[in-house]
């Protein structure tokens, strides 16, 4: 059977089951199904259980309202995340030693790295306009798709069928003149819900640093880093008639960023960046009796305009834009066979397309997948199968499967989970259009991945518990793709065989005493990523590759007493090499941050106001997330939140 063929008859056998008949699904049924599907958002997530995942939900839309991607993650996780400098800056994330375009970021199931880079500004992304945020440490390839050799960011927007109407004002003020405002409205009934989010910033990062490039580490102040940014979202949450739920999303961001030099150069020239984004997506879900199918359709628009101004006369010397696209398709369909098998089956279609001034004209690809996913439950033990068999038009058929496990021993509180799966990651447009250098004839990245590690939760009583949980990964990358010197320019190959390996290690706790609530938690990692191409190496940590230490720690503590609440958080991050080569003159060294803040809610019947005050680097230390971009030193903020019509928790009252 033609692919072609094989489509047609997969389409049409789901549309069937989307428009027959069966409606005599039980309202109980109903509800428990919908239940699902607001809790994460998309069916990737449902398939993640017997990963390791890091959830960050309900401190979300308070505690982080307007607050971009990198910031969230820097605050509240392990992750390693990099910066060229201050709020708004270029940020990258670097999961388990893998590179910034090798793992997926998901907004509402939707993937959105970019068609030319394969990374994305975690700077541009809204975290905190989310209900939730997912890090599925090592996703599997055959259920996310493209690019997660690190694993998946996942961004969920949720309805709250009970909410009638809620309001969010928020304002934050901080050092060096940053200012932000924004609002969230929250209205409908348990058939319809409408979610508005808006955010206006202005930050000019006119922050303080030590110039170590010169003679005494002077302070100075740094230049040309600021930022406009103005974003919303809105989506719609629709129950109809005979069991379907419709929701639809969008998007909008639109950032001013100017481009600072390194602090090692005295610039001639003055570079500014414009980046604008719309997103909109719908989504469709049919259920019947035992099983649903699902329908999504989602179309991204990305502009980049970049320029170049004499500093002194402020004439424009260069000027160049990169215009992208993004179509998305996706059906399944999946059936409860009983209450310890779930069965999928669907398929995916995407097109990208580029207009860049290096590519000498329109760049498009094309790619498609056909999928399926086995999930089976009895009594403490668990598993699920993937296979995804996907097309690309530059090579033949690429197979990827997974298998993943979770067993719950009748000892109190332990579990074991592992997972083995193979991924694949296609070259950018960039990698392959871009004029002079671009290799048409590159192969995707390929690589295979191991999991194993166990859960400890202890819960002696309802006031206190302790979770401590332990990993193990091993990451093998073929073909890894590097842009390296020609004879007259650069061009990306597929030269590196990278193994990532190491360990993770979390423990968290929390204890009520009286009206005294105590939080910790210790997140450790340590991750080797060799470059096993190199053809000798004196030690084995000469393998490793740029801008990834060996060790990375963070421990936070927090109080809550009476509506006053009260964080500390210290994070040390190792040594870090900048070059292949590993010379001493350009490593890292490492750092030490500390951070602390103390904020108080005050409450009404029905509403909240929140104040906060925030230090941010406490000791004032000088380092560099990338070397000869200084980080901001010390700096503080404060924020208030009034939060209109509220649930007000029993938690809340104490």
């Amino acid at each position: 059977m033609t692919r072609l063929n094989y489509t047609i008859f997969l389409i049409s056998v789901l549309a069937r089951c989307l428009f027959s008949s069966n409606d005599t699904l039980l309202a109980q049924s109903i509800e428990v199904q919908l239940d699902e599907v607001q809790i994460m958002g998309s069916r990737k997530s449902s398939y993640t259980t017997d990963l390791h995942t890091v959830k960050i939900d309900t401190i979300l839309k308070t505690k982080y309202f307007g607050s971009d991607l990198s910031q969230i993650l820097k605050n509240e996780t392990n992750l390693n995340i990099t910066q060229y400098g201050g709020q708004g800056s270029l940020a990258s994330i670097r999961l388990r030693g893998s590179a910034p375009s090798q793992t997926q970021i998901n907004w509402n199931g939707i993937p959105v790295n970019s068609p030319t880079t394969g990374s994305i500004d975690l700077s541009l992304l809204s975290g905190g306009m989310a209900d939730a945020i997912e890090i599925a440490y090592g996703a599997c390839g055959s259920l996310f798709g493209n690019g997660t050799f690190g694993g998946s960011i996942n961004l969920f927007n949720n309805p709250d069928w009970e909410n009638r109407i809620s309001v969010n004002l928020a304002g934050e003020a901080g050092s060096w003149n940053h200012y932000k405002s924004g609002i969230s409205l929250r209205t409908g009934n348990n058939s319809w819900q409408y979610h508005l989010t808006g955010l206006y910033q202005t930050s000019p990062n006119t922050y303080r640093f030590h110039n170590t490039f010169k003679e005494g580490n002077p302070i100075e102040y740094r230049m040309n880093d600021s930022m406009n940014l103005l974003t919303f979202q809105q989506h719609i949450f629709l129950r109809l008639p005979h069991n379907w739920f419709f929701q639809y999303g969008a998007w909008y961001h639109n950032r001013d960023k100017q481009l600072p030099a390194s602090m090692s150069s005295t610039p001639v020239f003055t570079a500014f960046q414009r980046d604008q984004s719309i997103r909109q997506f719908v989504r469709a879900t049919k259920w019947y009796r035992r099983s649903s199918v699902e329908m999504v359709a989602a179309y991204f628009t990305d502009s980049l305009l970049y320029a170049e101004k004499i500093s002194k006369t402020d004439s424009i010397v260069k000027l160049s834009g990169i215009r992208s696209s993004d179509s998305y398709l996706s059906i399944y369909h999946r059936w409860f066979i009983s209450n310890n098998l779930t069965l999928e089956n669907g398929a995916d279609f995407e097109y990208q397309t580029a207009k860049v001034e290096a590519y000498n004209g329109l760049a498009d690809e094309s790619r498609g997948a056909f999928f399926s996913l086995l999930k089976f439950m009895i009594k403490q033990f668990s598993a699920n199968l993937s296979y995804r068999q996907v097309f690309y038009s530059m090579t033949g058929p690429k197979p990827l499967f997974s298998a993943a496990f979770q067993y719950h021993l009748p000892v109190n509180g332990f579990s074991f989970k592992g997972q083995i799966s193979n991924k694949f990651r296609f070259p950018t447009l960039n990698d392959r259009f871009w004029q002079p250098g671009g290799n048409p004839g590159l192969l995707p990245e390929t690589g295979i991945g191991y999991d194993l590690g166990f859960v400890w939760d202890a819960a002696s009583h309802t006031k206190s518990s302790i979770k401590l949980s332990s990993l193990l990964f091993i990451q093998q990358i073929n073909n890894w793709i590097q842009w390296v010197p020609t004879s007259t320019y650069w061009s990306p190959q597929n030269i590196r065989q990278v193994k990532c390996q190491g360990l993770e290690l979390n423990i968290t706790g929390r204890w009520k005493i009286g009206t005294v609530g105590l939080d910790a938690k210790t997140m450790y990692a340590y991750t080797e990523s060799f470059d096993m191409s190199l053809p000798a190496a004196e030690k084995r940590y000469h393998r490793q590759l740029a801008y990834v230490p060996f060790h990375l720690l963070k421990i936070q503590t927090g109080i809550n007493f009476h509506g006053f609440e009260a964080t500390m958080s210290y994070k040390f991050t190792g040594r870090r090499f900048t070059s292949d080569d590993h010379d001493p003159w350009l490593d890292l060294n490492p750092y030490h941050l500390a951070d602390f803040s103390i904020g108080y809610t005050f409450l009404t019947k029905k509403d909240k106001i929140i104040l906060k005050g925030n230090i941010s680097n406490l000791f004032d230390t000088s380092y560099q997330l990338i070397r000869a971009y200084p980080a901001p030193g010390r700096s503080f903020y404060l924020s208030i939140n009034y939060l209109f019509n509220q649930k007000i928790s029993k938690d809340d009252e104490k």
